[in-house]
């Protein structure tokens, strides 16, 4: 990720993503579901397209992969990536979930070229300690996430390989695009190993019900790891995303 010095015109950019329409809408919105984005980059333009089966996200497709979803019950089980889905859709990746009995992620195990496994403890009502085995790497490392409102506030790397620095975010008060999703709330952590929502831009928007405006070292709080500015609709979601960015933006539709 790029690393941008914080100067001044960090506030500007914080205020830009939280305009005047800030204050959350009294409208209900639980029924809202991203239909399609379109993500533009330096290679040219995509869109990818979300099919449901009620509220449950089965696949996200665009021309470059083919995401599906599985479920028990309540609960995302299972993400698998497609490559080429227009023509040979070879399964390139896995991923499975384990639940606590209360509905919390408790393990993950990713099953493609780099095999990552985590496991996860929860240590009073904010703390979430995790051991991550990346067997290909033949390391181990371990850390803490702080989290509030079920989105991740701080990411506090302990020992162990080389992972990217500690790290804090700050969200704004609208509503994530996949934030009515079944079972998409409870992967929030796991969406910090692997952005599995989307693409480039919107890989970064790693909120469970709100967007990440951006993180920034926890040792050098000068240093933007990643910073997104928003434009919503009237019903508080966003419906472009970095517009203004030099490698990704997003276009979202509802």
């Amino acid at each position: 990720m790029k690393k941008i010095v914080l100067l001044s015109s960090l506030v500007a950019l914080l205020f830009s993503s939280c305009s005047s329409d800030d204050s959350p809408s009294h409208e209900d919105t639980s029924n809202v579901l991203l239909q399609k984005t379109i993500t533009y980059g330096l290679d040219g333009s995509y869109e990818t397209l979300y099919k449901y089966d009620g509220k449950k996200l089965l696949e996200a497709r665009s021309s470059k992969e083919n995401k599906k979803f599985s479920y028990q019950g309540e609960n995302i089980s299972k993400i698998s990536w497609y490559d080429n889905p227009d023509t040979d859709n070879t399964l390139s990746q896995y991923v499975d979930f384990e639940y606590t009995a209360d509905g919390k992620l408790k393990k993950f195990n990713q099953h493609s070229s780099y095999p990552l496994a985590v496991d996860f403890t929860y240590a009073g009502r904010d703390t979430v300690n995790f051991v991550a085995v990346a067997a290909r790497s033949a390391y181990n490392f371990t850390g803490y996430f702080l989290v509030k409102d079920n989105e991740i506030t701080e990411y506090v790397y302990l020992n162990g390989g080389t992972p990217r620095p500690s790290v804090r975010y700050q969200y704004d008060n609208k509503n994530h695009p996949l934030k009515n999703v079944t079972g998409y709330n409870k992967l929030s952590l796991f969406h910090y190993f692997y952005n599995s929502a989307h693409f480039n831009g919107f890989t970064t928007n790693i909120g469970s019900s709100k967007n990440c405006i951006s993180n920034s070292l926890i040792a050098n709080p000068n240093v933007v790891e990643i910073m997104n500015t928003y434009e919503y609709n009237d019903k508080g979601f966003p419906k472009t995303i970095n517009k203004d960015s030099n490698t990704a933006a997003d276009h979202l539709f509802y």
